[in-house]
């Protein structure tokens, strides 16, 4: 019964990023903790089954980021950002119409993003004249064209690379700023992150807030 309690609570937890942010600061109460998760997800079980529970996750690491690694790769990050941007997403069959464009007339522009999985590709790209690169593909094989994007770009050390968590705790903070990510390009030592224009100034100060806090 205890370990089942455990991985409710764990998995309660891991589901909720501000918890997660604010039990590894140390600034949340255990006991309005306990009592916040039994009235929320009305859980039919003691409160000392669930404050053991959310001790054993702090004491175990259940869910360890590597706090100091995490810090030590986000001390020497730039950032950089560019508005302004398009995401094509495209069927796989039309890389040739961008190897072809690359090498050929350039419509896309070299400096562009490109994304291809077996059955898709996407591709980031100035918005500048959009519908003219759009024309490139045939129309069958567009799947979606998300137009008012912005690209924040996180230079790091190539340790990131070996450091568990590095990503999350980026896209934790972000989301903790009320933001959703469109779209992310990992390129080590580059993590290319996309939101919408709107949300660059909040996304563009979460990412910010981790680097000038170490």
């Amino acid at each position: 019964m205890t370990a089942s309690i455990n991985n409710v609570i764990w998995r309660l937890i891991a589901e909720d990023v501000s918890i997660q942010k604010e039990l590894n600061r140390g600034l949340i109460n255990i006991r309005g903790l306990a009592r916040y998760l039994i009235d929320k997800h009305h859980l039919d079980t003691s409160m000392d089954a669930v404050i053991s529970a959310i001790r054993r996750y702090e004491t175990e690491q259940i869910f360890e980021d590597n706090t100091k690694e995490i810090d030590a790769v986000l001390r020497s990050a730039i950032i950089t950002t560019k508005n302004y941007v398009t995401c094509i997403t495209l069927k796989e069959m039309e890389y040739p119409t961008i190897a072809k464009d690359f090498v050929g007339k350039n419509v896309l522009k070299e400096n562009f993003r490109l994304v291809k999985s077996k059955e898709f590709i996407k591709i980031y790209l100035n918005q500048k004249d959009i519908e003219k690169k759009v024309d490139l593909f045939k129309k069958e094989n567009i799947l979606s064209v998300s137009k008012d994007l912005a690209e924040i770009r996180v230079t790091m050390h190539v340790k990131a690379t070996e450091t568990v968590g590095v990503l999350a705790r980026i896209s934790h903070e972000i989301a903790l700023h009320g933001v959703s990510i469109q779209g992310i390009i990992i390129a080590v030592p580059e993590l290319l992150l996309y939101v919408k224009s709107d949300d660059l100034v909040r996304a563009h100060k979460a990412v910010l807030g981790l680097i000038s806090a170490q």
